[in-house]
């Protein structure tokens, strides 16, 4: 499946390419949103203990957009994993305390809880392996 030889593009580096592209899309998405539905992200941000919520909405929607196009750009694709990884491994238990929600939000926080965990594996092995060549971090090999 993949193609080992130096410069050569391996059928793996688009399914890398589709990869990068799938995990950037719900930050940029989320990015976006958070623009549009600015009060109510810094609402829902204070609501979770998130400190200083209004000062740090402007960092957080620039982290989620910048890093969404390092990602699908493939530029420095390995930090922005890292720092999506760290993203998602803190907001997860941080928002979604499963083990303390309500019966009729139960399902709902678990969801929350897990999807934010898997996101950060995937975030994990893409740190771990990198972008493939078709990334402007593996330009240089072609």
């Amino acid at each position: 499946m993949n193609d080992n030889r130096q410069g050569t593009v391996a059928y793996g580096d688009y399914w890398l390419l589709l990869a990068r592209i799938g995990m950037a899309s719900l930050f940029l998405f989320s990015g976006f949103e958070k623009i549009v539905r600015y009060h109510d992200f810094v609402g829902f941000a204070t609501s979770g203990g998130l400190p200083f919520a209004a000062t740090v909405a402007p960092f957080v929607i620039f982290a989620e957009i910048a890093g969404s196009f390092m990602l699908i750009l493939g530029w420095n694709a390995r930090v922005a994993a890292i720092f999506f990884a760290g993203f998602c491994a803190i907001l997860g238990p941080w928002f979604h305390q499963f083990w303390n929600a309500s019966p009729e939000r139960w399902q709902e926080s678990v969801d929350g809880f897990f999807h934010h965990f898997v996101m950060a594996s995937g975030f994990v092995l893409l740190a771990i392996h990198g972008p493939g060549r078709l990334s402007l971090d593996g330009r240089h090999l072609s």
